[in-house]
C-alpha cells in the first residue's frame, strides 16, 4: 500500500488485491447479488476469493481502490472519463479465464444483473462522475464507522471538483446508508428471477 492525500486511508496497487479481495469476499458471503449468482453457500465461500479478485485489480489498474491501514475495508472507485467497464479491461484484469474458474450458470446470473446495471449507469450517469464500484467492510466490524472512513474523503474531493458520484446497489439495507452520505436513488430494476437494482446519485 501507499500513503494517500485521503487522510487515513492507503491506496492499494495489485499486491494488495488477494487481501482486500478475501475482504470482499466475507464481506459480499451474503449479499443479495452473491446469493443470487452463487446459490450454494460453500461453493460461493470458494469462488468469492478469486470473483472478487477481478474487480480489485480492474480497480487498481483503472481506478483508485482505498483501504484502511489494517485492511478492515476498502473501496473501489472509477475515475471521471473511465467509470464504465470495459471488456477489453475486463480481460486484461482477468476476466478471460472466468469460463474456466466459475459455473456457466454463475456467469449468465451475474451477465444479466450486470447489463441492467450498466444500462441504468449509461442513463443515469451520463456524464463525467465518480462511480463507487464496490465497498465493504469486514462483517463483524460493520456499524462502527469504517464505511464513513472510506466514504466521506472521496465524496469530499468529487464535491470539491463540481462532480456527481454514483453506484448501484442490491442490498436493500444499504439505501439508507448511504442516503446518510447524500445519495439518493434515480431509478430501480430487477431481473425478473433474481435481485431488484437500485441506482443512486450524490
Amino acid at each position: 500500500m501507499e500513503s494517500d492525500n485521503l487522510i487515513g486511508l492507503a491506496r492499494a496497487g495489485t499486491p494488495d488485491a488477494r487481501r482486500i479481495a478475501a475482504l470482499f469476499a466475507r464481506a459480499f458471503q451474503d449479499d443479495p447479488l452473491m446469493r443470487y449468482a452463487i446459490p450454494d453457500a460453500q461453493q460461493r465461500r470458494r469462488l468469492l476469493p478469486w470473483l472478487m479478485s477481478l474487480n480489485v485489480r480492474y480497480g487498481c489498474r483503472y481506478g483508485e481502490v482505498y483501504t484502511t491501514s489494517e485492511y478492515t475495508g476498502a473501496a473501489i472507485w472509477l475515475p471521471p472519463g473511465q467509470s464504465a467497464y470495459t471488456l477489453w479491461r475486463m480481460l486484461r484484469a482477468g476476466m478471460f479465464a472466468a469460463p474456466l474458474r466459475l459455473p456457466w450458470l454463475v456467469l449468465r446470473r451475474l451477465a444479466a444483473v450486470e447489463s441492467r446495471a450498466q444500462r441504468l449507469h449509461k442513463r443515469y450517469a451520463p456524464g463525467p462522475h465518480w462511480y463507487l464500484a464496490q465497498i465493504g467492510v469486514e462483517p463483524a466490524l460493520q456499524r462502527q464507522g469504517i464505511a464513513s472512513h472510506l466514504l466521506r474523503p472521496m465524496l469530499a474531493r468529487a464535491d470539491a471538483a463540481g462532480l456527481p458520484c454514483y453506484l448501484e446497489t442490491e442490498n436493500p439495507a444499504n439505501i439508507s446508508i448511504y442516503q446518510r452520505y447524500g445519495f439518493r436513488v434515480v431509478a430501480e430494476d430487477a431481473v425478473s428471477d433474481g435481485p431488484h437494482i437500485w441506482a443512486m446519485l450524490c
